[in-house]
């Protein structure tokens, strides 16, 4: 079963392995909480969601500031 690690330097390669390995994990740990209707494990899967969230968001911020030119003003 693949793990998602928290955490990690905001920078491209980081913000792709850890969407690539995002995604393994909930194919394989999300799919297994909701068939088993077990609250505890989703409640462990919801805050790893928030953390990958924050995560983004975070980097999302970081481009921003850095690469202001690249920001559509329609948006």
């Amino acid at each position: 079963m693949s793990e998602y690690r928290i955490g990690g330097g905001l920078q491209l390669l980081t913000a792709v392995e850890k969407t690539q390995s995002f995604g393994e994990f909930l194919k394989t740990r999300m799919v297994q909480a909701l068939e088993a209707e077990d609250p505890t494990e989703l409640h462990y899967l919801l805050a790893q969601i928030d953390d990958y969230h924050s995560y983004i968001w975070r980097y999302y911020k970081k481009l921003a500031q850095t690469r202001a030119q690249r920001m559509d003003p329609g948006v």
